[in-house]
């Protein structure tokens, strides 16, 4: 199936209406807080094939004592992700008081940890909302490299599969992920995984007013992990 042809076929199925109720059901936007000692503020949809697709900022988090907006559409767009290729996928539904990004001490890092444990994935992708006031349509987050952990060949896969569907205005490394507690420097250092940060520009997470976008972008991602997650 090209490119064109796959991105057609998702927006036929309407792929764009199935992320926007899920959007609905699971990512609210709230400022109620939850305890997550009561319930569990994430989701997790166990899949088959060894890739994780990790949403940390799907819903309202707290920083600095502070409400931060979400990265609206990550959420659903990794459930969808994992629908179209069976990878795992987690994300965030709750606001829970912390910053999965950015604390140190982190219950969804825990979560990362015992869902790579069990299920040993090549490549945890860790998605991320960009406005789109941004000059390019996605950000490829490697630490400069440090968090592919040799497999630089993945950074020339995923940009294979991009400028496939059209998504040609790829930078790299634009946001500071060295030295903090993002999720890709965990994964990468702590965890000894490969990872990858992507900040995905408005434009291509709006799929109620961008389908054919968002559904380029959804076959984009959905072709690089049935790449590597296929892989030997």
């Amino acid at each position: 199936m090209n490119s064109d042809t796959r991105t057609e076929t998702l927006v036929k199925t309407k792929i764009g209406e199935e992320a926007f109720d899920i959007e609905r059901v699971y990512f609210v936007k709230t400022d109620r807080r939850s305890n997550p000692r009561k319930i569990d503020p994430f989701r997790y949809f166990e899949g088959s094939l060894p890739v994780l697709v990790s949403a940390p900022h799907s819903v309202r988090h707290i920083r600095h004592k502070k409400i931060k907006p979400s990265d609206e559409f990550t959420g659903s767009m990794a459930c969808i992700l994992k629908k179209l290729t069976g990878c795992h996928s987690l994300a965030v539904t709750k606001l829970y008081g912390g910053d999965p990004n950015f604390d140190d001490k982190c219950i969804y890092k825990e979560s990362i940890k015992n869902i790579t444990a069990a299920n040993k994935p090549k490549i945890v992708i860790d998605i991320h909302g960009a406005s789109r006031e941004h000059d390019f349509d996605i950000d490829i987050g490697t630490m400069k490299g440090n968090s592919l952990l040799g497999k630089s060949r993945y950074v020339a896969l995923l940009r294979g599969s991009l400028e496939k569907h059209g998504i040609s205005t790829i930078s790299e490394n634009r946001f500071t992920i060295s030295g903090q507690n993002t999720v890709t420097s965990y994964v990468s250092q702590h965890l000894g995984i490969p990872a990858l940060q992507l900040e995905i520009n408005k434009r291509f997470r709006a799929p109620h007013q961008n389908p054919e976008d968002y559904c380029r972008m959804v076959a984009a991602l959905a072709e690089f992990i049935q790449k590597i997650g296929s892989r030997k």
